[in-house]
C-alpha cells in the first residue's frame, strides 16, 4: 500500500486534490497573496520587458514598413517627374513646331528637326553638331534655323545620322541680306563674336539703329526672308565708298537645343 502512495503519478494527484480542497476552502488565500507579493515585482520587470520587447519589434516593422512606403512614394515621385518632364518637352517641341509654320514659301520646303548634341571645342560660336544626317534626308549647304525662322547657320559636312553646322558667327560665314525697311542689300560676315557685321551698304542710303536685317535670298543659298537680326550701331565714312553696321544677332546661341533644318522640295 505503500509503494502505491509512492508512486509519482499517484502522489501528484493526491497533491493537487489536497490543493483544490485548500483553495474550496478558502485556506490558500494567504500563502497566495505572498506569492504574489514576492513575485509581483519580477512579474513586473518580465512584463514591462515583454512589452519592450514586442514595443521594439514592432517600431522595427513599422520602419521597415515606413521605408517600404517611401522608397514606393520615391519611385512614385520620380515616375511622375519624368512624366512632367516628357510632357514639358512635348509642349515644347510642340510650340517650337507651331512657331516654324509661318516659314516663308512652306509649301515648296519641308522641315527636319534636329537635336543639338554638340559644339566646336574652341568654344568661338562657330560650329555646331547636330542628330540628323543623309539618312534623314539633310542635304549640303542647306540652311539651318531655330524658331521663329532665325536663321543659325549653313550645312557644311554630313554623315549618315549626323550634321556639322557652320554658324553664322563664324568668320568664314557670308549671307546675302536686306534690311526689311529700308529695302537696302549689303553682305553679312561673322566674326564679331556673337555679333554680325553688314557690309557693302551703299554710302549715300541712311540706315537706322534696331532696323531688322533678313536674308535676301540672293545666290539662292539661303531662302528669303529669314531672320538674321538687328542693326546695333552703322558706321561710315567720307572716304569709303560704301558703310557698314553691327548687327546683333536674334538667336541666342547660348541656349540653342533643337533646330530646323530646311531642305528644298525637288521641282
Amino acid at each position: 500500500m505503500k509503494k502505491i502512495f509512492r508512486h509519482p503519478l499517484v502522489l501528484s494527484l493526491l497533491i493537487i486534490g489536497v490543493l483544490f480542497f485548500l483553495n474550496y476552502k478558502g485556506l490558500l488565500k494567504v500563502p497566495q497573496d505572498l506569492f504574489f507579493k514576492l513575485f509581483a515585482p519580477i512579474e513586473k520587470i518580465i512584463y514591462q520587458t515583454s512589452l519592450k520587447t514586442s514595443n521594439f519589434f514592432n517600431s522595427i516593422n513599422s520602419i521597415n514598413r515606413l521605408n517600404t512606403e517611401n522608397s514606393e512614394l520615391k519611385q512614385e515621385n520620380e515616375e511622375l517627374l519624368s512624366k512632367i518632364i516628357q510632357l514639358k518637352e512635348t509642349d515644347w517641341e510642340n510650340e517650337f513646331l507651331r512657331e516654324q509654320m509661318s516659314l516663308p514659301d512652306s509649301e515648296n520646303k519641308q522641315l527636319i528637326l534636329a537635336d543639338i548634341v554638340g559644339q566646336d571645342s574652341s568654344g568661338l560660336g562657330k560650329y555646331i553638331l547636330i542628330n540628323k544626317g543623309e539618312k534623314q534626308g539633310v542635304k549640303k549647304k542647306a540652311a539651318v534655323i531655330t524658331a521663329g525662322n532665325i536663321l543659325i547657320g549653313q550645312i557644311i559636312e554630313l554623315t549618315d545620322s549626323f550634321a556639322r553646322v557652320q554658324l553664322i558667327t563664324d568668320s568664314n560665314s557670308r549671307i546675302n541680306a536686306l534690311i526689311q525697311e529700308s529695302r537696302v542689300a549689303g553682305l553679312v560676315k561673322g566674326g564679331q563674336g556673337l555679333n554680325l557685321i553688314i557690309d557693302l551698304l551703299p554710302q549715300k542710303e541712311k540706315i537706322k539703329e534696331g532696323e531688322i536685317v533678313i536674308t535676301s535670298g540672293l545666290a539662292g543659298l539661303f531662302p528669303k526672308g529669314l531672320l538674321i537680326g538687328q542693326i546695333q550701331e552703322v558706321s561710315f565714312s567720307d572716304v569709303q565708298i560704301s558703310q557698314k553696321a553691327k548687327i546683333k544677332t536674334a538667336a541666342d546661341f547660348n541656349k540653342l537645343e533643337k533646330v530646323f533644318v530646311i531642305i528644298k522640295d525637288s521641282p
